[in-house]
């Protein structure tokens, strides 16, 4: 099974991206800061994106799908999944 990381996951696309996946046995993390129902067949990391710290370092994910405003939100969750040493 492949493990995947949605961020968000509970609202419009992040939601129907993170069902999809689920619904094709893939093991889907969700992770949101838990202020709603999370979608069936997935695991919540919960956290605020704009504040991860070492929260994803221990994971490992095949796929990671992030719905991001902007560059800064990417660069942040390519940091805390230990993607990159150091942001610029």
């Amino acid at each position: 099974m492949k493990n995947m990381l949605v961020t968000g996951g509970t609202v419009f696309v992040s939601r129907a991206i993170a069902s999809y996946f689920a619904e094709k046995d893939w093991h889907v993390s969700v992770l949101n800061r838990n202020t709603r129902e999370q979608p069936a067949g997935t695991d919540l990391i919960q956290a605020d994106r704009h504040a991860l710290g070492d929260a994803l370092r221990a994971y490992h994910f095949d796929a990671v799908i992030d719905t991001a405003y902007c560059a800064q939100d990417v660069q942040q969750l390519l940091q805390a999944l230990g993607a990159m040493k150091s942001m610029s």
